[in-house]
């Protein structure tokens, strides 16, 4: 390296040096570098050489270091560790830090700078990284605050046994403590209440000693804001094998709580009464129950079931089914004690809690209370409807503990009371279930029965009261049983209620019927009109009139021979749209529609205006008294007028003394049917009745 100065430097010594040495002339341009400046910078020293210091710096140092800087040397003074940039010819930036003094000639004259150098980049990226770093870290520490305000939350920490606990700004505020205020563990549990209080004690106490953190919602009292809610974590910290510290988060969640709250609410709320749903229901039983089996006290669950309600929602739509459904809810909740629970199960399906399962209550007044808030009928003035509604009730314990058993038995008791006419509220017992037992089981087996062929029509006639004359037949239904012989429908009238059954057993009757009428008019017997009767689950079945139809056309028949029987208790509870249109097509096609025990029901004018019947059964109950009562002989001769009045064919059912026969006659009754004349009996039979042929036909009917 050029060397026009400075035989004065130790080369060896610089040879081992961290910094190298320079020399400046009278005009601060650089006239010497050492051979270190290229090992510790790996620049070359021909590119500096030659030039002054402010020529070859980086001018993006600051103005006013540079002006100083200018001053120390126009004045010759020393200086000490001047920093600057420089760029090197591949555009990277070197950070130099400086040593300089001035010397002088002999004469007294200034001839230039001479120093020592070290190259500081690392050191000045350290310490970039390191102010980064604190700026960072102050903007951490910014943000923390700011997402610990904008979110409620806090820290704090407490060594154990200690006096004080640390806590941020934030849980202060929460607290609605002065910030800074030295905080006791104590004095930072006042703001809850005493049951919040007790709850995170225990859970300190309980993390200290098993070293196991815990999570809890606590609900505080501030005089200013009211009731607020806290979610408090707390983590132990061990030391040596026990807890020394306890450290975690404080974070206000009132809103969030008053959210899930809300939720919770709507999800146990039935959305059309606004009373408790199915789920609130449920939750409040097995609570209720788990206090009862306890303590051993008594309970009362009542299922409620509105009758006729699938009529009105088919009748007249779901707006008046559900304006039914809220006025229900209204006015019968309305006549309960404050403490029952009353909840909607679902449809039209309701129930009742009676009893918290702490203290005992009264069965007697409990009943009686039921019993009188279901005596009010729900009206809808505008469409002219009017709806009660049925209960049945299980006693915990005296009718089992189990929620699943007592809903089951309660259910049970509603389905009694639905059958029994002389009262609309039924309390469980054991009978109940063994009659489901029996049900089921009869109903199983009268499937099978069915499917074995062993289910099959028995005709009684019906006959021209004035002659004697056969007209037609009602079919019935009879299962020979194995065991024990013939059954009639009364021995199994439980099938009647299985929709499903009943609807296998109307097509089976059906093609058995229609068999029978193609086989005596293939043999020239004169049956006259045979009749079947028919559920209402069978006439809401889709297509059921043109499966009659297609039946009857199938097996070469009139539609004028058939006659479908349905009673007023079935219109009355399923006249639904379905069901209207399906009899309507019948009588279309030419299919009679008989109405079956007339009288009994509650709206038969209606039904006579609106449906289209050409046939009234008059209920035997009516012929069975009317011979000693004056009341049901005027009951009887008023629908015969009445038929005869609409244009419709009147049938006197159970006839079963000449002197009712008699009675039939004197005051106008076209038809009749019962023991009297004939009991029902099988095909076999009617085929003699009838005869094989015109002959035989003729004189039998003649």
């Amino acid at each position: 390296m050029t060397r026009a100065k400075g035989s004065y430097l130790v080369d060896d010594y610089l040879e081992v040096a961290d910094f190298w040495a320079w020399e400046t002339d009278e005009n601060l341009v650089l006239t010497y570098l050492s051979n270190g400046f290229s090992q510790l910078t790996g620049l070359p020293a021909s590119d500096f050489i030659g030039r002054s210091r402010s020529q070859i710096a980086n001018r993006n140092l600051d103005a006013n270091i540079w002006a100083e800087h200018r001053q120390t040397l126009e004045d010759r003074r020393p200086f000490r560790r001047f920093r600057y940039p420089l760029e090197a010819s591949d555009g990277s930036v070197r950070w130099f830090e400086s040593n300089g003094i001035p010397h002088h000639g002999k004469d007294g004259r200034f001839v230039g700078y001479r120093g020592v150098a070290r190259d500081i980049s690392e050191q000045m990226r350290d310490r970039a990284l390191l102010a980064e770093t604190d700026r960072e870290a102050k903007l951490q520490q910014t943000l923390l605050a700011h997402i610990e305000r904008v979110s409620q939350i806090g820290a704090w920490r407490w060594t154990v046994g200690d006096g004080h606990i640390s806590m941020s700004d934030e849980i202060y505020r929460i607290l609605g403590a002065p910030i800074g205020t030295p905080m006791t563990p104590e004095m930072s549990t006042r703001p809850f209440t005493p049951k919040s209080r007790a709850v995170f004690q225990a859970a300190i106490s309980q993390a200290i000693r098993t070293r196991e953190p815990f999570d809890l919602i606590l609900e505080l009292r501030n005089a200013g804001s009211g009731h607020r809610w806290a979610r408090v974590i707390g983590v132990p910290e061990v030391v040596d094998g026990r807890t020394a510290r306890l450290f975690g988060t404080f974070q206000d969640v009132t809103e969030q709580r008053e959210q899930e709250l809300k939720m919770r609410r709507l999800a146990m709320t039935d959305a059309l009464t606004g009373i408790a749903n199915r789920a609130a229901f449920n939750e409040k039983l097995d609570k209720v129950a788990g206090r009862a089996a306890k303590g051993g006290t008594s309970f009362i669950l009542c299922v409620i079931d509105l009758n006729r309600f699938k009529q009105v929602n088919d009748q007249y739509g779901h707006d008046v089914g559900d304006e039914v459904l809220i006025r229900f809810a209204s006015q019968f909740g309305s006549a309960l004690p404050k403490d029952w629970f009353f909840a909607r199960m679902g449809g039209d399906e309701f129930a009742v809690l009676i009893g918290d399962g702490r203290r005992p209550i009264e069965l007697t007044s409990a009943a009686d209370t039921l019993y009188e808030a279901l005596q009010h009928e729900v009206e809808i003035a505008n469409v002219n409807v009017t709806v009660q509604a049925t209960a049945g009730y299980a006693i915990a314990p005296a009718h089992g503990t189990d929620v699943q058993a007592l809903l089951r038995r309660a259910d049970l008791a509603l389905y009694d009371g639905k059958r029994d006419a002389t009262t609309n509220l039924k309390c469980y017992d054991h009978q109940m279930e063994e009659a489901f037992h029996r049900r089921v089981l009869v109903v199983q087996e009268f499937a099978e029965a069915l499917d074995e062929g062993r289910v099959v029509p028995w005709y009684q006639p019906v006959i021209e009261l004035a002659s004697g004359r056969i007209t037609g037949m009602e079919a019935l239904a009879r299962w020979d049983h194995p065991e024990k012989g013939v059954l009639t429908a009364g021995q199994f009238v439980e099938v009647f209620d299985d929709a499903r059954v009943s609807v296998e057993l109307c097509n089976v009757m059906i093609e058995h019927v229609c068999r029978d009428m193609a086989d005596w008019t293939a043999r020239g017997g004169d049956f006259g009109r045979i009749g079947i009767n028919v559920t209402a689950a069978v006439l809401r079945q889709p297509g059921f009139a043109l499966r009659v139809i297609e039946a009857l056309s199938r097996h070469g028949l009139q539609p004028h021979n058939f006659i479908v029987e349905v009673t007023e208790t079935t219109i009355i509870n399923h006249a639904a749209p379905v069901v209207t249109d399906q009899l309507r097509h019948l009588r279309e096609a030419g299919v009679s529609i008989a109405l079956d025990d007339f009288g009994t029901g509650y709206s038969s004018l209606t039904h006579l205006k609106s449906l289209p019947f050409n046939i009234l059964k008059i209920d035997k109950s009516f012929i069975k008294d009317m011979s000693r009562s004056a009341a049901d002989l005027s009951i009887v001769r008023s629908l015969i007028h009445l038929g005869r009045d609409l244009g419709y064919t009147t049938v006197a059912e159970g006839i079963e003394f000449e002197a009712e026969a008699e009675l039939l006659r004197g005051i106008g009754c076209e038809r009749g049917q019962g023991f009297l004349f004939h009991k029902p009996m099988p095909k076999s039979d009617i085929d003699a009745l009838i005869g094989t042929n015109t002959a035989d036909a003729t004189r039998v009917n003649g």
